[in-house]
């Protein structure tokens, strides 16, 4: 998870830097690399996880005691969280697309 984290923030080189970043999504997540990425996605939405223009790099202000609170304890509310901010209309897309066969094509979304 570490490597991971590392890598998806650019911080190849110095993987020491995100040890405490990386234990506490560890420890949220249990190493499920969905809920890593789903808890990666929701510290970036609640600012606790940023890219500093000035520096060009991902930064984190905020303590492992913080990060910890961040972010939620489940990651299947985190997920209907980021449905209820979809408009009404993609919901219901939503909705229907969770009925239709695999097969779909993206053309026919797009109509």
């Amino acid at each position: 998870i570490t490597q991971f984290i590392a890598d998806s923030i650019g911080k190849e080189e110095e993987v020491e830097d995100v040890t405490d970043l990386a234990e506490v999504v560890y420890q949220k997540t249990m190493g499920n690399i969905f809920c890593v990425m789903q808890a990666m996605e929701e510290l970036v939405r609640k600012n606790a996880l940023y890219y500093d223009m000035m520096c060009f790099e991902w930064r984190w202000a905020v303590s492992k005691v913080e990060l910890s609170t961040t972010i939620s304890d489940d990651v299947v509310d985190t997920v209907k969280g980021k449905i209820k901010e979809l408009s009404n209309e993609i919901q219901h897309l939503l909705i229907v697309m969770a009925y239709v066969p695999n097969a779909l094509e993206v053309p026919v979304l797009t109509e």
